[in-house]
């Protein structure tokens, strides 16, 4: 029989402890369950949406609930936004971010309309496959697109 794995190792391998992300439209949706499953896993997660009181909302239930969240109000469509929101993450996480999520409200959409189930998956849904993508334990996993899609592209149907 072979060497069992120390438990130690076990948990490294599922932690994001130490790990850093950027999840953008962290407010609301698919975005908002990342953010919460990454923070969950142990991930320092800095966040940003559009709308503030939403913000302050989402920070505030995360600080409650003891989750290593920070957040800006930033809309990704002006460039010196961006340009700050760069700062601010890089400051924010000493400049070594190890995970990059970008929320795309056009691309969900798009979609939507090509799905036979006329509805998206539950933001849980996505998120924990994200989470789990961003873990040590899949650091085999590389170069696969894995679709979420309830069965869109068995049946033929595509995203354009």
């Amino acid at each position: 029989m072979g060497e069992s794995t120390s438990s130690n190792s076990r948990q490294q391998r599922w932690s994001l402890q130490g790990m850093t992300a950027l999840v953008t439209g962290g407010t609301k949706g698919i975005g908002k369950a990342v953010v919460e499953e990454l923070a969950g896993f142990g991930a320092i997660v800095y966040t940003c949406g559009r709308n503030e009181n939403d913000l302050n909302e989402c920070l505030t239930a995360w600080k409650v609930a003891g989750l290593n969240v920070e957040g800006s109000n930033c809309d990704l469509l002006l460039r010196s936004a961006r340009e700050e929101l760069i700062e601010k993450v890089s400051s924010f996480c000493n400049g070594k971010l190890n995970i990059l999520l970008l929320e795309d409200e056009e691309c969900v959409k798009n979609i939507l309309e090509r799905t036979p189930l006329d509805h998206i998956a539950e933001p849980q849904e996505v998120s924990s496959l994200v989470a789990f993508l961003c873990l040590p334990a899949a650091s085999y996993i590389t170069g696969q697109v894995i679709s979420v899609d309830g069965g869109m592209t068995v049946n033929g149907f595509y995203v354009k």
